[in-house]
């Protein structure tokens, strides 16, 4: 392209030089047509396009040279200038003519064109049909959105009004990071598994391993608080699988789920020293967790009769479809199996494809993020000092949105609680809540408390008499028994809340 507008430059400007010399060649004579700078232009446009009205002509014999030249090369630079016109409509003009009528619409901006920015895609084009889908940087649609040879940022910028959704969905976390840190305006969804002490206000982080946690455990809820869970494998899914489990599975205070890990899991207890924190629910109720470790799942093959579920999560997608395989074949098992993989494999059941992962629930987590700011306003009511939630921490945000993604659980205690057949409402399970009696309101207030602890215990803090956020330093992380009355009664806040608002959300759908 450089090459092509170095020739056109060159093309022009012989022809610029050509006119100056024929204006000059002419001037002196007495029966000349082309006189003036007008009528050089208008011989130089009838030449180039080959119509030749014969209104202005050389009559000089310098003049005739200098036409005869022009003639050879007008072809040649006609030529020229329609391809570069050509290649400009192609191009980013072309785009940019084209966006000119969707101005209107919400954009959703793909950073780049792969499996999971195109499963997201066909979950937005079912969810929000108006809206405008656009791949950054590619060239040929595929069926869903539209492509641009603009780039994401580029892209951002034409809409004026900010009324757009980025999605940085690279392999590279670093390409991401740097593209949604500069981007100012819009909503930007990064994906990266680094989440600094403070993000733009107008951008959210996830991570796709924390998303298929979160996925998992959406889709198979502990069914018992004596579960015996394998998680067979090992690197950042299987570690995100344990670790989002630890703290959703909070269910009762005297609850002794038993978690078998198999492989090397030798970064997550750099990460988690002290797991018997981490393990305990309840010391006052006997409620503790059990974490054991096996060099390989295939070591002990009585546990593998006796587990309530058997999950295949490494992140070697291949080893696991072949450990299901190898499972099925050698093996006894009682339990559930289920494995993540992309695809379907016969005898389990699989979780973690781009389609189910990649949505906007789980991308987004709009809701999630409404349910968790309307905690922290229901905190600020009673304590107008504490901060709003743009001037909350990162850290502080993560602990109310891990309060809100935990509102499934608290309906599931409260379904076991209360619920006498199949019919009992949300509505009726709350009321039964709300007159709850006083050791049922400690029944659940222990719950609270324990999971609450267990977030901060995975977060690296400890306990101290005096707080210090910057050392992670907390007085409340201990025993249930040893809080204030008015410190127990604030673990009320994310069972009300959150059930108020499941329940408000249902009766709008």
């Amino acid at each position: 392209m450089r090459k092509t507008k170095l020739f056109a430059l060159i093309a022009l400007s012989s022809m610029a030089i050509l006119l100056a010399l024929l204006l000059l060649a002419e001037s002196t004579a007495p029966d000349a047509t082309i006189v003036s700078v007008p009528s050089a232009l208008w011989y130089l446009l009838t030449t180039l396009t080959t119509v030749g009205y014969g209104d202005c002509y050389p009559v000089t014999a310098a003049g005739r040279v200098i036409g005869a030249v022009f003639q050879l090369m007008s072809l040649g630079v006609l030529a020229l200038l329609f391809g570069m016109l050509t290649a400009f409509l192609r191009g980013t003009a072309w785009e940019r003519i084209k966006l000119l009528g969707r101005s209107g619409k919400t954009w959703y901006i793909f950073s780049e064109r792969n499996d999971a920015s195109l499963a997201l895609a066909a979950a937005l084009a079912r969810e929000e049909p108006k809206g405008v889908l656009l791949f950054a940087n590619t060239k040929d649609d595929c069926g869903v959105g539209r492509s641009s040879l603009l780039g994401a940022e580029a892209l951002c910028k034409r809409k004026k009004d900010g009324d757009f959704r980025l999605f940085c969905l690279s392999e590279n976390e670093r390409e991401n990071e740097r593209l949604a840190n500069g981007v100012k305006n819009g909503r930007v969804y990064c994906r990266s598994s680094f989440l600094p002490d403070r993000l733009p206000e107008n951008q959210q982080r996830f991570d796709p391993k924390e998303l298929c946690a979160r996925l998992y455990w959406n889709r198979f809820p502990l069914q018992s608080a004596q579960e015996t869970v394998l998680l067979a494998g090992d690197g950042a899914y299987a570690e995100a699988l344990l670790e989002q489990g630890l703290l959703r599975n909070v269910l009762d205070p005297a609850q002794r789920v038993r978690y078998v890990v198999a492989g090397d899991w030798s970064g997550f207890f750099r990460q988690h020293p002290n797991p018997e924190e981490i393990l305990e629910i309840d010391p006052a109720c006997a409620g503790r967790d059990e974490l054991t470790i096996l060099r390989h799942w295939e070591d002990e093959p009585e546990l593998l009769r006796t587990a309530d579920r058997i999950v295949f999560c490494g992140d070697d997608e291949d080893e696991n479809r072949q450990s299901v395989r190898r499972l099925r074949r050698y093996f006894a098992v009682s339990g559930a199996v289920q494995a993540r993989l992309s695809t379907p494999v016969d005898g389990a059941d699989c979780f973690g494809a781009p389609e189910d992962l990649y949505t906007p629930t789980l991308v987004m987590h709009e809701g999630l993020s409404e349910l968790a700011i309307s905690l922290n306003e229901r905190y600020r009511s009673e304590y107008p000092d504490a901060p709003d939630w743009n001037g909350l921490s990162d850290f502080a945000r993560r602990s109310n949105l891990a309060a809100a993604d935990h509102f499934l659980v608290k309906v599931q205690v409260l379904a076991r609680k209360y619920g006498e057949d199949e019919d009992t409402t949300l509505s009726e399970l709350f009321d039964r809540f709300r007159s709850a009696t006083p050791e049922d309101k400690e029944f659940f207030r222990r719950i609270e408390h324990a999971r609450w602890c267990r977030f901060h215990y995975l977060n690296g803090w400890r306990y101290a008499a005096v707080r210090d956020n910057e050392k992670r330093l907390h007085p409340l992380l201990v025993p249930f028994d040893r809080l204030s009355l008015a410190e127990q009664e604030k673990d009320d806040y994310s069972w009300e809340l959150i059930l108020l608002a499941f329940i408000r959300r249902n009766d709008e759908n």
